[in-house]
């Protein structure tokens, strides 16, 4: 079959690119940069072909190997419509990344140890396609600690800064609680199974008792929302994306943090299906609580690259919300409207992927450029770097949900599948998913006024710092990678519907039968049902601006050539202009920190007030617990007997 030749391929030619690259950099480090990005195009290329031909046949195909694993024996990869979706996320992201490296690379890396961090960058794809594409818990556990290590490995790169190693502390503390909770499930999963294949895991979830549900339910909900970044297990994130390279943290927040996402809708629909409705409500609920609280926080940051990060938690917990929907309505019996809300989460996880990816890459252009993210000691660049803030531009515009670019198609379908709630007879669903849809344009609101503030207090008014002054447009590579994403951000505003169809046969797939959709589409227009519930048009949205902007224009000259006026600086008292005059970013932020001081906590309220006391507490057992260590022989084997007797006892029942 072509689709596992080209997925093979593929893996073949990251192994190639990871060894190829770290033997080249001793004879010339620009030359193993160069291998890198064109071996990760290629390599990249030929998994994106892959996927994409799954899901154009709606087809799931196998890759097999034998390992010699103990419990795993075969070792195989299951390649259904769901993996194949979040491999072409994470390969078409890939490309634009690897060709922006080139530059990057060569620009901020040149005197460290750039073959090790190329051979990294191709393992630490191949770790996350693996992740997605594997059929056994033994081996997902695995490669899920290889990825968490890879990126660990990135965060700390820079090995001079203090507080890279401290993020890297507490990403690696905070994805290993996570591991052990997933480890935890996998177990609980394989006393009824007898093996840890997810093919076996996929028909007990009938069988499992309730309460044992409910428990598995919480484990993979924090052992996956901490990699997705679910307040309150977030507060990795914020630390350790601005330590990494950016071409890593377009990769670890545009597609990383994704896994997180698969493994809750594997999880759920495959393993433990059927479940309560309760189960959506609550993944709901502290999705839309994370995209608030997260956008505010971002809203007052003044560093780009945690400004970022925050709008990634807030991205996810738009990306988690219509999962949560979906659930509620899969189990209520609404499928058809449950397998909708589960094609806008995947769709709206696909344009984050890249305009996020190409907002980091655009983050690290600008620190490349002026040594800075400050935004306070940022401002001007639009003079200096005219393409990177026209790329700027996009990225704001899309993550803001601007039309006609992809972050709009998406939110829009979003808040359609809250709003079509009305279908429901459950009271309950009819009260919280219009207040959720609130929510979500509250989100939405502040969102724009953070890019807001992003993108005039880094390209407009005067610079406010000597590094500025000196800044230049960056390499050529770099802008063809931060292009790409534009125009991706742009064609898939103007055509959702191709990956709408791509998207369309994954809730099958996950046993959502869609017998009577709730929406139609052609390649212009997309129409929700009932007929004349909602549509619109991605063509017409392009057409209507590209004719108003240049009438507004022309309007404005032929009338301003009619009034009498003159250019002139602007009046300041007789005083020359200085940047110290300009409205600063913490002035424009602080109306919103005032208006949201209840839930604008300090940034260690987390730390403070809920993991210190587990700490403590963790502290207390494990002192209460010390007179076990007696350091007597005798003491020993009699916990030995002891221990033994219980197994025996345990087996006999």
């Amino acid at each position: 079959m072509l689709e596992t030749i080209l997925l093979q391929s593929s893996f073949l030619g990251f192994i190639t690119a990871a060894a190829l690259t770290l033997a080249l950099s001793k004879v010339s480090k620009k030359l193993s940069i160069y291998f890198s990005g064109i071996l990760g195009v290629i390599s990249c290329c030929l998994s994106l072909s892959s996927s994409t031909l799954a899901l154009l046949n709606h087809k799931s195909f196998l890759v097999t190997y034998q390992l010699l694993i103990p419990l795993v024996g075969k070792f195989q990869l299951v390649i259904d419509p769901l993996a194949a979706f979040f491999i072409l996320l994470i390969s078409l992201l890939s490309i634009p990344v690897s060709i922006y490296s080139i530059g990057y690379l060569k620009s901020e890396y040149i005197n460290k140890n750039v073959g090790l961090l190329c051979a990294l960058f191709h393992l630490f794809i191949l770790s996350m396609i693996l992740v997605v594409s594997t059929n056994n818990g033994i081996v997902f556990l695995i490669l899920w600690e290889v990825m968490t290590l890879i990126s660990f490995f990135f965060v700390i790169s820079d090995t001079e800064n203090n507080s890279s190693k401290h993020a890297g502390f507490i990403y690696l503390l905070m994805t290993h609680i996570g591991s052990a909770f997933l480890l935890i499930a996998f177990l609980i999963l394989a006393q009824y199974t007898n093996d840890f294949s997810f093919t076996s895991f996929t028909q007990i979830g009938d069988q499992l008792p309730a309460k044992l549900k409910l428990l598995l339910f919480i484990f993979i909900l924090i052992g996956f929302g901490t990699k997705a970044g679910l307040i309150p297990l977030h507060i990795w994130l914020p630390e350790a994306h601005p330590q990494a390279p950016s071409h890593i943290s377009a990769l670890m927040s545009g597609v990383m943090i994704k896994t997180g996402l698969y493994g809750i809708i594997r999880f759920i629909f495959s393993f433990l299906s059927p479940f309560p409705y309760s189960w959506g409500l609550i993944l709901a609920t502290i999705s839309i609580l994370t995209a608030v609280t997260a956008i505010i926080y971002a809203s007052t940051e003044n560093n780009l690259k945690r400004l970022l990060a925050f709008s990634s938690i807030e991205n996810m917990g738009i990306v988690m919300l219509p999962i949560g929907s979906a659930m509620t309505l899969f189990s209520l019996g609404y499928t058809s409207l449950a397998a909708f809300s589960l094609i806008c989460g995947l769709f709206h996880a696909l344009n984050h992927s890249l305009f996020k990816g190409l907002l980091f890459m655009l983050a690290g252009a600008i620190n490349s450029a002026c040594h800075t993210l400050n935004l306070e000691k940022l401002g001007g660049l639009i003079k200096l770097m005219p393409q990177t803030a026209f790329f700027f531009l996009i990225g704001s515009l899309a993550i803001c949900s601007f039309p006609p670019f992809n972050g709009f198609a998406s939110e829009w379908l979003i808040f359609q599948s809250l709003l079509l709630s009305f279908q429901v007879k459950l009271e309950l669903v009819k009260i919280l998913f219009p207040v959720f849809a609130v929510l979500l344009g509250l989100t939405g609101t502040i969102c724009a006024a953070t890019f807001v503030k992003a993108f005039s207090s880094i390209f407009l008014a005067l610079p406010r710092s000597h590094q500025v002054k000196n800044a230049c447009e960056v390499s050529l590579s770099m802008k063809i990678g931060t292009g790409m994403l534009a125009v991706l951000c742009l064609t898939i505003g103007i055509a959702p519907s191709f990956v709408l169809s791509l998207l369309s046969k994954i809730p099958e797939s996950l046993n959502i039968s869609s017998e009577s959709p709730v929406y139609s589409f052609n390649y212009n227009f997309i129409q929700l049902l009932p007929q004349g519930f909602a549509s619109f048009s991605p063509t017409a949205i392009l057409v209507l601006l590209t004719v108003l902007i240049p009438i507004g224009y022309i309007v404005s000259r032929i009338l301003g050539q009619k009034t009498n006026y003159r250019k002139t600086e602007t009046w300041n008292c007789g005083v020359t202009g200085q940047a110290d005059f300009e409205y600063t970013p913490t002035a424009y932020s602080q109306p919103l920190e005032v208006v949201f001081s209840e839930l604008h906590t300090p940034e260690n309220f987390y730390h403070d007030h809920l993991y210190i006391p587990l700490i403590n507490g963790i502290k207390n057992l494990a002192h209460a617990i010390r007179p076990i260590q007696a350091g007597s022989l005798q003491i020993y084997l009699g916990y030995i007997f002891i221990t033994l007797i219980i197994c025996l006892v345990w087996l006999s029942l």
